[in-house]
């Protein structure tokens, strides 16, 4: 247990550029956009904030409660869209992150330094794994919890200069809590749903020889191009629509957070998108039904393969080029 947490820690500094400062320097920059937004937005606005001339503070106060639970789906779907900028960025980081986290020790050759210590492969391909989809995403779950707060300290502060309760517009309505919570629960659920995207990209990154992205992409860009070609020239109905949502999307995208049936953030698929609501977007709900999607463990299992092949060229692969 000790190696593995020791393998961990190795495993954050070795990448605390990408683990910790980007979702740091994305919190800075949608901050800073906000604060340079709302002062843009004083200098052009009077006093007492309107709606079709109406002062905000006496809307609210006669507002109806179907209006008010609006008003708080608004702003959490909000507080959502937030989070979803610093998921997008661990995305970024985790893609790049798998590419090279078994290439780069053969082409440093550190590979044989770490092969003499009393490490098996099975450990070390998984400690990657749990700091791929476990520790990265948790620093980014409370990088998200810090842009809350930071945000609705800066919405309120702009609020109430003009003369607007933050507590019954923002604060009050607001269930951040909730939202942390699902986003929290939301971790192993998408460690789930990436394990085809962490299997393909380790898997390439343990066997290729050189240009690990290129083999990653390519590859199934190549494989999908075919499909497509022979879907063109027979008549046997391939399913070359299906291979690039289902295989090519998920295989190389699917790392990227609530990026659930490859249709974007806070989208959980054809199966129940139409009937959702705003509310329904941050429900454990919708992370129940992500679980009872049977291509979520067809995926799921195909990445565990690969993962095993990769644990296979870790072993056996001779250094890179």
């Amino acid at each position: 247990m000790n190696t593995f947490v020791t393998q961990l820690k190795r495993e954050y500094w070795e990448n605390r550029g990408g683990f910790f400062r980007a979702p740091m320097i994305v919190i800075g920059v949608v901050v800073l956009i906000t604060i340079m937004g709302l002062v843009t937005g004083q200098a052009s606005m009077t006093k007492d904030m309107k709606v079709i001339g109406i002062p905000i503070a006496k809307s609210i106060a006669n507002m109806p409660a179907d209006k008010l639970q609006q008003v708080a789906d608004g702003i959490n779907i909000g507080l959502a869209s937030m989070s979803m900028l610093v998921q997008f960025a661990l995305g970024i980081v985790l893609f790049f992150y798998l590419i090279g986290s078994l290439f780069d020790e053969r082409k440093d050759r550190s590979v044989l330094f770490w092969k003499s210590m009393p490490v098996s492969d099975v450990q070390t391909v998984l400690t990657k794994i749990v700091a791929a989809t476990f520790l990265a995403p948790a620093i980014a779950w409370a990088a998200g919890i810090l842009l809350h707060l930071l945000m609705l300290a800066v919405i309120g502060f702009f609020f109430w200069f003009n003369g607007v309760s933050p507590m019954n517009l923002l604060w009050g309505p607001a269930e951040p809590l909730k939202l942390w919570g699902v986003m929290l629960v939301g971790i192993p659920v998408n460690a789930i749903w990436a394990l085809p995207s962490i299997g393909w990209l380790m898997l390439v990154s343990s066997w290729a020889r050189g240009k690990p992205f290129l083999w990653a992409v390519f590859v199934p860009v190549i494989a999908g191009i075919l499909l497509t070609w022979f879907d063109a020239l027979s008549t046997l109905s391939i399913p070359d629509t299906w291979y690039w949502k289902e295989v090519f999307a998920r295989g190389l995208f699917s790392i990227f957070p609530w990026t659930f049936d490859a249709s974007g953030a806070f989208r959980f698929g054809a199966e129940f998108s139409k009937t959702s609501t705003p509310a329904d977007v941050v429900s454990l709900k919708s992370l129940w039904m992500v679980l009872t999607m049977m291509k979520t463990w067809l995926g799921a299992a195909a990445g565990i393969a690969m993962l095993a092949g990769a644990v296979y060229f870790r072993r056996y692969r001779e250094l890179s080029d």
